[in-house]
């Protein structure tokens, strides 16, 4: 069950690679998808009509994890487990949930952006910076942030980071960014040193309002690897990225369900954590990310080809829009 087509990872990589798993754990299960257009309502419709056809578990990431308990209370009456996927469900019953582990992705961020800051990279202290978080009370937004603020908070404490502004980006929509940084520009008459985003959909929102407007500010703070976060990277608009296994994943919650199908507790191998998502304390396999960025007097290609190695994306979906005619494109798509 995916949230919507931003990110469009859901649909393009993580489903493609989740049904290839199943398939070869289980070939006799049957694999449906369907996509929520980011409305919970939908997405509960969806959950019910899958119910009532004889599903035997779910795998949802939630249009809107602040109002998908519902979806969770039904699964629960009809005794249907649901498994969590990346941005899960809360405040309800989950049979197990797969995560990238937001806290460590948000500290991953914020460690390579605190050394710009220490390092005078970023300029004289405090340096004035512009946060973007994801949706609001998401796991994934909730958790993020605190691992960010681990690593941020003393160097805010110590007056070296001065946050001018700080916006939750609704539905982690790339034109919610754009019109919070306008709002921010205009707020500061420009005086902002960086921005520093939760994902590749936000930094892209931000990068268009920087265009937009011609001022020219360093953006950090990708992950969740989207096309452009990938492609700005090669014209230099983005600094670093954050980069996920999609296939990694989908084989995780592959797993899980097989398992929950029949009626087995979570696989130990992969289940190790536990989560509070405001019911339980949901069993959660987290996964290990990698972080990525770019490196003066160095071919940024360098960083951006260990997404390709994941198989994240090729070359030549890489070297289109923004990309297209950078000197990495010009020698690496070939």
């Amino acid at each position: 069950m995916a949230p919507n087509t931003t990110p469009t990872r859901y649909i393009q990589q993580d489903g493609p690679a989740f049904e290839k798993a199943i398939k070869a754990l289980d070939p006799n299960v049957e694999v449906k998808f369907v996509n929520a257009g980011g409305d919970s309502n939908q997405q509960l419709a969806q959950a019910n009509a899958a119910i009532a056809a004889g599903a035997k578990a779910l795998v949802v990431v939630a249009a809107d994890p602040n109002t998908s308990a519902g979806l969770l209370q039904a699964a629960e009456q009809a005794k249907v487990p649901v498994i969590g996927y990346e941005n899960p469900p809360i405040k309800g019953t989950l049979y197990a949930q797969v995560v990238f582990d937001p806290e460590k992705v948000g500290a991953q961020q914020a460690t390579y952006f605190a050394e710009q800051v220490t390092s005078g990279k970023l300029g004289a202290k405090p340096v004035k910076i512009a946060r973007q978080y994801g949706n609001k009370g998401d796991v994934y937004t909730t958790q993020m942030l605190a691992g960010q603020n681990k690593v941020l908070d003393p160097l805010i404490s110590s007056g070296d980071i001065q946050v001018v502004c700080e916006d939750y980006i609704k539905d982690w929509a790339p034109d919610n960014a754009t019109k919070a940084t306008e709002q921010c520009l205009t707020k500061t008459q420009n005086g902002v040193g960086a921005f520093l985003g939760f994902y590749d959909g936000i930094t892209a929102g931000i990068i268009a309002a920087l265009k937009g407007k011609s001022v020219q500010i360093p953006v950090y703070g990708g992950q969740n690897p989207e096309l452009t976060g990938l492609q700005y990277m090669l014209t230099g608009d983005q600094q670093d990225n954050v980069l996920k296994a999609f296939k990694v994943e989908a084989e995780a919650a592959a797993k899980i369900a097989v398992a929950a199908i029949g009626g087995q507790q979570p696989p130990a191998d992969l289940v190790k954590d536990t989560i509070d998502n405001g019911a339980m304390q949901v069993p959660t396999a987290k996964l290990d990310a990698t972080l990525i960025h770019l490196e003066d007097g160095k071919d940024p290609g360098d960083a951006v080809q260990q997404a390709v190695d994941l198989g994240m994306f090729t070359w030549q979906q890489i070297c289109t829009g923004p990309a297209a005619q950078t000197p990495t494109c010009q020698t690496r798509n070939k």
